[in-house]
């Protein structure tokens, strides 16, 4: 599957990983996978998408340290 047009699973699954990857100290690993995410379901669901700003302010939050 391209990385335009996720679907439900396959975020559900990246955000996962993600959130395992903080979960376990790996900050950098988890900023990365959040930010990749986001731009991903920005281009094929459009930038205002809330999944999208969901992964955007996750990975704020693991940038600030406090995920």
């Amino acid at each position: 599957m391209s990385d335009h047009g996720l679907d439900d699973e396959e975020i559900e699954r990246r955000t996962a990983a993600a959130e395992q990857a903080a979960q376990k100290g790996r900050d950098r690993e988890a900023a990365s996978l959040y930010s990749k995410l986001g731009e991903d379901i920005q281009a094929g669901h459009g930038p205002f998408d809330t999944r999208a700003i969901d992964a955007f302010e996750a990975m704020a939050r693991v940038i600030s340290g406090g995920s």
